[in-house]
């Protein structure tokens, strides 16, 4: 027998200011009814219980969740287990219990208004856009080629400059629109020397190769006009060795005013071979790590946060390497910019759990690659079975609160991967199944730009090739699938906003299933992964079919969006 629950989040976690979200975890239980009871902590009695709803099957066991309310915002509460053996089981602060007076209750002291995670009203209905700035379109009245620009349909190296810019963006911004595109993310634009402009040398100047300050304000103010959102990437845990405090303390060593801006391992001098220093990455010596224990560095990003935010009226950060910058200074950048502007979006790169930094006091969300895994483990690895994998993609959903899921992005490739098309091989029904359910899940879909012109790509620098426009003369099969579902997600509002349940039992048989559901709708996505013939409900609305469907029977490697009818 297995029992867990923990008093914060994303087990406990507060929805509104009186009310409470709970999830409990059961192993090896047969079940009949879960309660939850519960009262004000400063009461004796915990007079109000609610029945818990089998929401979801993690890893670790079965998912119950409630909602519970109090006007005062001051919780304590027991769970109680009802077995099928008839046993009853009181679960609490101190374990397995069987008084439910007297057993020691969770507590959760009282909602602060701070403390309740909320995240951008707008994320919703986003559709998200992955660009690399110098890759995706070069305007034709560009500046002549120079010896380092390459051309455009060249297969690139780590140091090649095709001659994208930001006013290049902003001409196919109507391309976008069209897409149903309503979130741009931009990789780093600041001055660099380098194409992919991780190396940061001026986080105040937008890189002249891409256009300038006023080709940012002018890109930002384009898309917002066609309801769009740009999200610029904050380099912070690392600088460019050409960064002004780096350069000065090379010049200085220890009496730079900025040689406690870095780590450096000892000596009076920085020195690259070897590297005495630390790095981004391991020893790479264009790339010294930022010591964000000193005040003057986190005051100097703090800054740098706002001041976009303020210049070009951006719309947030995507937050490189998030996971190595200190918890302290992500909530001091957390509150600087959400007071500059509450729907500015803050969403983190973290490869693995993001659990820490989604409390509601640091990101809004993450890059969610482990959703990424999961789908890749499954239809590129085989490392799964279909339950296997709906169990993981539960397991991810429940290790977050409900805002987080909803404001991070779910991603198939970026401009650190391959490829996914290159991943499958080609298939198109994979690559079928793998849109629908990237763009029928919670959170936000983000597109890497060519996925909707079939583009393929190995790993860096393969993956970051120039936009293959000339394909647009006759578009593939790939946009029509693309633009479909997003005119889908876009329209349908349980595709934004329902919650998700996995047919669990379904998946056992290879079918994963899953519902988004309103108070208003139900929608239904069925991928049938089975080698056999899979009979959907004769009375259903069918939205969109990916693959084949016959006489009522869903095809094998096919899959349907369809809404019951009453």
């Amino acid at each position: 027998m297995l029992v867990r629950h923990l008093p914060w989040a994303p087990d406990a976690y507060p929805v509104s200011p009186t009310a409470l979200s709970l999830t409990l975890t059961l192993r090896d239980l047969r079940v009949v009814a879960v309660w939850v009871h519960y009262g004000d902590r400063y009461q004796t009695r915990r007079d109000r219980s609610r029945r818990m709803v089998k929401v979801g099957r993690s890893r670790v066991g079965d998912l119950y969740q409630a909602k519970i309310e109090l006007e005062t915002g001051r919780f304590q509460y027991l769970f109680e287990v009802v077995t099928e053996a008839g046993e009853t089981i009181v679960w609490g602060a101190n374990g397995a219990g069987n008084d439910l007076g007297r057993d020691e209750p969770f507590q959760f002291a009282r909602i602060q208004q701070r403390d309740t995670p909320q995240v951008p009203s707008w994320v919703t209905g986003a559709i998200g856009y992955h660009i690399f700035p110098d890759r995706f379109f070069r305007p034709s009245d560009a500046d002549e080629p120079s010896p380092r620009r390459v051309p455009w349909d060249r297969e690139p190296k780590p140091t090649s400059f095709y001659g994208g810019t930001l006013r290049g963006i902003r001409e196919k911004l109507p391309y976008l629109a069209a897409l149903g595109i309503t979130l741009l993310y931009l990789t780093p634009i600041f001055r660099s020397p380098s194409n992919h402009r991780y190396d940061t040398e001026d986080y105040y100047t937008v890189d002249p190769r891409l256009g300038g300050e006023e080709d940012l304000i002018h890109l930002v103010a384009a898309a917002h006009a066609l309801g769009m959102k740009v999200i610029l990437d904050a380099v912070f845990n690392h600088t460019s060795n050409r960064f002004f405090a780096f350069r000065d303390a090379i010049r200085q060593g220890p009496h730079s005013p900025y040689w406690q801006w870095y780590s450096f391992a000892g000596g009076d001098r920085v020195t690259t071979d070897p590297v005495n220093y630390e790095t981004f990455g391991v020893g790479i010596p264009t790339m010294p790590k930022l010591n964000f224990a000193n005040p003057a560095v986190e005051e100097y990003f703090l800054q740098v946060g706002v001041y976009w935010l303020e210049k070009a009226g951006i719309d947030g950060w995507r937050l490189d390497v998030a996971n190595e910058v200190d918890h302290a200074f992500w909530r001091k950048f957390r509150q600087q910019v959400k007071a500059k502007n509450p729907e500015a979006l803050i969403v983190g790169e973290v490869w693995h759990d993001p659990t820490p930094w989604l409390g509601g006091d640091q990101f809004d969300g993450t890059m969610n690659y482990p959703f990424r895994q999961t789908l890749l483990d499954y239809f590129v690895g085989g490392k799964l079975s279909v339950a296997e994998m709906a169990r993981r993609l539960d397991t991810l959903r429940y290790a977050q609160t409900g805002p987080a899921n909803r404001a991070s992005w779910n991603l198939l490739g970026s401009h650190d991967t391959e490829r996914i098309i290159t991943l499958i091989d080609g298939d198109a029904e994979r690559w079928r199944l793998l849109m629908m359910l990237l763009m029928t899940w919670t959170g936000i879909p983000m597109l890497y730009y060519g996925d909707e012109l079939g583009m393929a790509g190995g790993a860096d620098p393969l993956c970051r090739a120039g936009m293959a426009w000339e394909r647009m003369v006759h578009p593939p099969e790939t946009y029509a699938v693309l633009r479909a579902l997003i005119h889908l997600r876009a329209t349908e509002p349980a595709l934004q906003t329902g919650e998700l349940r996995l047919d669990h039992d379904l998946a056992s048989a290879h079918i994963l299933q899953f519902r988004r559901e309103t108070a208003e709708d139900t929608l239904t996505v069925t991928l049938n992964l089975s080698p056999y013939a899979y009979a959907l409900p004769v009375r259903r609305t069918t939205l969109y079919v990916a693959g084949g469907s016959s006489a009522g029977a869903l095809m094998p490697a096919s899959g349907e969006i369809w809404r019951p009818l009453t």
